[in-house]
């Protein structure tokens, strides 16, 4: 293994962590994690090699952000659904924002991974 991966994984995920410390609890949600983490599974299924070949590690990838894209229009489906007589700032903010959760998660996960694939690269 690269030892450049041992130092780039902990900078990026402690400078994400910094980046998020203030709102921890607003980038927490357990369904929009299981969404992404169930495309990222069910692409990289159907990689082949090992189960942590280059192969399988980029289908997760592009599992991970497809799953976060889906996961964003069907937040946004259910919120255009629920539209109905409340101010919409009471509600349209929160729902919103955990739309927009798949997503991040989605590239999170598509970063670490992208980030083994490239430490494995021989020049």
């Amino acid at each position: 293994m690269n030892t450049g991966i041992l130092i780039a994984l902990p900078v990026f995920l402690f400078l994400n962590y910094m980046a998020v410390s203030e709102s921890l609890p607003n980038f927490i949600d357990a369904a929009s994690l299981l969404v992404v983490l169930g495309g990222a599974i069910s692409f990289a299924l159907c990689g082949s090699g090992g189960w942590s070949s280059d192969s399988r590690l980029s289908n997760a990838a592009e599992g991970a952000v497809i799953a976060g894209w889906l996961g964003a229009l069907y937040g946004s489906v259910m919120i255009l659904g629920n539209i109905d007589e409340r101010p919409l700032h009471e509600w349209m903010g929160p729902a919103c924002a955990v739309m927009a959760l798949t997503v991040v998660y989605g590239y999170f996960i598509k970063a670490l991974c992208r980030m083994v694939i490239l430490s494995r690269a021989t020049d």
